[in-house]
């Protein structure tokens, strides 16, 4: 038994069952043993996962192009903010500033870049990896970015997955809420009325969720809390979500939902295994950011599959590229990593990007990288 789980079965036995949220808020994010807070090495070869900007630095690249775009579709502010919310181990953000300050130093020279972290140990290892660019580079969080709303950027790459989720049912007609318990000396759940039904049927209902009888879904509340707070930091400019899942009429009808746990590159259903050692997610809900937006200034511009938006970005020119280097050890490296982009049922199919603008006065669709000539 881990010791978070001995943390958690001492909560349940003095305060009674924990919501789904809860309990998967600890597994995550308790401070001293939850599984982000606790150690950097989750990601990669050697951690539990692979994210995009780990495959390859390429994919920062043409995260690169997306902002220059930004910056010239806002009229080249000279206070132009990039934030990253949840870096990871910073290699996103290396990889976009580095590509930035060779291919596009205008927006580079105009540019901040400011990281939204909650992990200690993730702000550590990014200070450590962002080294080269401590001049530029800030952390905050989105209440504080709030007070004086940016005028640029805000992305995430794999964020809204890892947020604590509300689980939800139909049983008997009713809808019924998953709440952690123990039984026979067993977390295990339990469903039982809901904490918070007003929330939870407005939600199915931005959601465009469907509940028959017998199914479950995941209720994601924290992501909208956060993209509420993402839009009142951004004052002009564009939000980038890019995220496995999809839209609430693709993930209803699911019997068991779409949460699971991840740990050494493996998937499983029992979240309630290792606690604090494995990974928790949940597919995000494209539905409810969009609709949820809406009511907080976002227009939605663009839902796309991962593959098609970075080949929009400039993904075959770097591919064509690699190809031209010929056959050195680098570039067929590279050029290997960024086919996993474009192969069916991987990070190009699973993944969607949804951009969102905010403010008056700007394109109405999404501000497209120029030429290769003028863009990195």
């Amino acid at each position: 038994m881990t010791p978070l789980e001995e943390l958690i079965r001492d909560r349940i036995a003095r305060h009674g069952p924990l919501t789904f949220r809860d309990f998967m808020a600890l597994a995550l994010y308790e401070p001293r043993h939850g599984y982000y807070a606790a150690a950097s090495d989750r990601i990669g070869r050697q951690g539990d996962f692979y994210t995009a900007s780990s495959v390859s630095s390429h994919f920062g690249r043409l995260l690169a192009r997306q902002a220059q775009a930004a910056w010239q579709a806002l009229a080249q502010p000279p206070d132009f903010t990039i934030a990253e919310c949840g870096a990871g181990t910073g290699d996103l953000a290396a990889d976009l500033l580095a590509a930035l300050s060779d291919l596009a130093p205008d927006c580079f020279h105009c540019a901040r870049y400011v990281i939204c972290e909650t992990s200690a140990a993730m702000r550590a290892a990014q200070a450590s990896r962002l080294a080269a660019f401590a001049a530029k580079v800030a952390w905050s969080e989105l209440d504080a970015l709030a007070t004086a709303p940016i005028t640029g950027l805000i992305f995430s790459n794999e964020l809204v997955d890892a947020l604590p989720v509300h689980l939800l049912a139909r049983r008997g007609g009713r809808r019924r809420e998953g709440l952690v318990t123990l039984s026979r000396d067993r977390l295990e759940l339990a469903w039982e009325a809901p904490t918070r039904p007003r929330a939870f049927a407005d939600y199915l209902a931005k959601g465009e969720l469907k509940l028959a009888e017998g199914e479950q879904c995941e209720i994601a509340l924290d992501a909208v809390s956060w993209l509420a707070k993402a839009a009142a930091a951004l004052g002009r400019g564009y939000l980038v979500t890019i995220d496995y899942g999809d839209t609430g009429a693709y993930l209803s009808g699911r019997p068991t939902g779409t949460f699971r746990s991840f740990a050494r590159h493996r998937v499983s259903e029992d979240v309630f295994a290792n606690i604090g050692r494995q990974d928790i997610t949940a597919d995000a809900n494209f539905s409810a950011l969009i609709n949820y937006g809406a009511t907080y200034g976002l227009r939605a511009l663009q839902l796309a599959r991962q593959a098609d938006y970075l080949i929009q970005l400039g993904l075959l020119d770097l591919l064509q590229e690699t190809t031209l280097a010929g056959e050195t050890p680098e570039a067929v490296k590279a050029r290997l990593a960024l086919k996993r982009f474009l192969v069916p049922g991987g990070f190009g199919d699973r993944f969607k990007v949804l951009i969102q603008s905010k403010g008056d006065g700007l394109p109405s669709d999404w501000p497209r990288p120029h030429p290769r000539r003028s863009a990195p």
